[in-house]
């Protein structure tokens, strides 16, 4: 991550005093939020806003609170809801969703069928009040007469968790039904004193979690931003910086399967990374994965080590120039042990943790640590059948192991089995009160399941938890996620979902 100092020579403003400066250029270090000229006498009121509301002579004690903070903060968010809009409504961009609805679904629904695959998974990114996301969910209702046969995962993130809050809701003024047909409106939404209800069963089917495309890690399964069919991010790159939305179009390249689909807005302008094609459509585009991007999973050769792994790799596992051909790996400090497979899964490399994974099972034989980081390879890939069948076979040699617990769960949700996947979480905690993970995503689990008060109840226990770990300590299978980072993200899904109970739903 870049210093506040590197941002402030890329994006000069004269007219502010060193404090809001200072505050500004904070805003973008964090966020990737940059502002217009025009747009800063707004960034000046939001600062002033912020001091009365939270009682600060000026903005350079708002500026000391603010880098004492980890982010995020509520100082921080205060100022992200006052510079950023929110606003949205249903169909938005009728082009894109014509698109969307008229050709691409279908022939990706058709592709799917066509492989007996009835999985589909869809990410708005930068979500506001919920609207994008809710639009693909009625559309692929309205679009699969046998939807209860699928296994349909929306995810929705912001940075803003007022209207995250607003989103769980799902209620609406009249405004944000402007581009939507009146047919739908009387099937999806009832009214109710001026506003507009959306059907309960529309708004369980959506996970809504914080999330900062800045610096939060993504790809990855303990956000549910990997092996995604279909990413929408618009109109949110016209407020980050350059560089930053490389860095945060990279990393969407990396979430999609080959052939996913990639919406921004009309107004994203950005480069295209070379796995992505961009493709034009009459008056509108999109991004798609390149089919090609990622080979299918290697068939491994035989007693070959210079087939099954890749030079870059074996110049990791030795210190000689070269591995012969059907010798080495005789034990496993020849692949640095388990400690190598570790460092390729922290870093996302998953065929490759995959081709020693396998030729350290044909060498020294199964067991249940190398399965369990097999299947946790798999399931990032998408291969959650494979992956699951693996975990299975890692609790078989070893059925005391709370993080396989923890993984099985965590893959059970993506193949829809709701039942088995909190039975799994329930045996990690029955191995380990005190496990924070678990009790983590059962808490999300039982919120998804519509049980908020059960879910809340679990969430504040992982919350007691992980608040007594050390802050710095990294968390198992959330790679580059601290404990620290880890404490603010089960607050902030707590803050979400909190107001849904009072209101009673």
């Amino acid at each position: 991550m870049r210093s506040e100092a590197e941002f402030t020579a890329h994006h000069p403003v004269s007219f502010l005093s060193a404090s809001e400066e200072s505050l500004y250029h904070l805003i973008i270090h964090r966020t990737g939020i940059v502002l217009r000229d025009y747009q800063m006498p707004v960034l000046r009121s939001a600062l002033a806003e912020a001091c009365t509301y939270f009682g600060y002579k000026d903005t350079k004690v708002l500026l000391q609170q603010l880098r004492r903070n980890n982010n995020p903060s509520l100082e921080l968010e205060f100022l992200l809801i006052r510079i950023t809009i929110g606003e949205s409504y249903f169909f938005r961009h009728t082009e894109q969703m014509s698109l969307l609805r008229d050709e691409l679904l279908p022939k990706l629904i058709a592709r799917k069928r066509l492989h007996e695959d009835y999985s589909l998974r869809v990410w708005s990114a930068g979500c506001a009040s919920g609207q994008e996301i809710y639009s693909v969910v009625i559309m692929l209702h309205e679009m699969l007469p046998d939807i209860q046969r699928w296994k349909l995962q929306f995810l929705a993130t912001d940075i803003n968790r007022e209207v995250l809050t607003d989103a769980v809701q799902g209620r609406y003024k009249l405004w944000s039904l402007r581009a939507t047909p009146e047919s739908i409106m009387q099937k999806y939404f009832a009214k109710d004193s001026g506003d507009y209800q959306l059907r309960s069963d529309i708004c369980q089917q959506v996970k809504f979690a914080y999330l900062n495309l800045a610096e939060d890690i993504f790809p990855a399964m303990h956000t549910d931003t990997h092996a995604t069919d279909i990413i929408l991010c618009r109109n949110v790159f016209i407020y980050l910086e350059p560089n930053m939305i490389r860095r945060i179009m990279s990393r969407f390249a990396q979430c999609l399967v080959p052939g996913g689909l990639l919406f921004l807005g009309p107004a994203d302008f950005t480069d295209v990374p070379d796995d992505l094609e961009y493709i034009q459509h009459d008056a509108t585009s999109h991004f798609r994965r390149k089919s090609d991007a990622q080979p299918e999973l290697p068939a491994l050769a035989e007693n070959n080590a210079d087939t099954i792994v890749s030079p870059v790799i074996i110049r990791e596992l030795s210190n000689v120039e070269k591995i012969p051909p059907k010798s080495v790996c005789k034990s496993k400090k020849s692949f640095g042990d388990i400690a190598l497979i570790q460092d390729l899964l922290r870093t996302e490399r998953w065929y490759d943790a995959l081709l020693v994974i396998d030729e350290m099972i044909k060498l020294h034989g199964k067991s249940a640590e190398l399965l369990q980081a097999k299947s946790k390879a798999l399931a990032n890939l998408g291969h959650v059948s494979e992956a699951l069948q693996t975990c299975e076979g890692s609790l078989t040699l070893n059925p005391t192991e709370k993080l396989t617990y923890l993984l099985q769960g965590t893959i059970l949700i993506e193949s829809g089995q709701f039942f088995d996947a909190e039975s799994a979480f329930r045996k990690a905690i029955f191995l380990d009160h005190a496990f924070s993970e678990a009790h983590y995503q059962l808490g999300l689990l039982l919120i998804h399941q519509g049980n908020r008060k059960a879910g809340l109840k679990c969430l504040a226990h992982a919350l007691t938890h992980a608040k007594r770990a050390s802050p710095q300590r990294e968390v198992h299978n959330a790679p580059g996620m601290t404990y620290a980072r880890f404490v603010e993200i089960i607050q902030d899904e707590m803050s979400i979902y909190a107001n849904t109970i009072s209101n009673g739903r």
